[in-house]
């Protein structure tokens, strides 16, 4: 029963509302924010799937699920920096390749908008 309870996705406000009232400290809030960078990457590994032969694919997918949690982080009242952080270390790695600068791109609108 359990196993199918581990399933149940755990939705981006959900998360922002754990972070939000009771930090990363709290043991729950630090599961939960596991539970979604661990969706997040698997949802991308499920996209890379879908064209096994592209090393390409898997390294956007990746990029993307990090984007994901650093705009998850970036919406919380407390840990705007940790976004900052991870959408600083994504952009390295996005505009370091030709197949993923529409995302360093993307990555490089996020920084500016939220005053990073």
């Amino acid at each position: 029963m359990s196993e199918s309870f581990e399933k149940i996705p755990v939705s981006e406000a959900v998360v922002i509302e754990a972070l939000n009232s009771k930090g990363v400290e709290d043991t729950e809030t630090r599961e939960l924010l596991g539970k979604y960078v661990d969706q997040c990457h698997a949802e991308a590994d499920m996209e890379a799937a879908a064209d096994p032969e592209s090393s390409i694919a898997s390294n956007r997918a990746n990029i993307k699920a990090e984007i994901k949690i650093a705009v998850l982080y970036s919406k919380t009242d407390n840990y705007k920096e940790q976004a900052r952080d991870a959408l600083e270390e994504v952009y390295m790695a996005a505009s370091q390749d030709e197949s993923t600068q529409d995302l360093a791109q993307e990555i490089g609108d996020l920084l500016s908008r939220v005053g990073m």
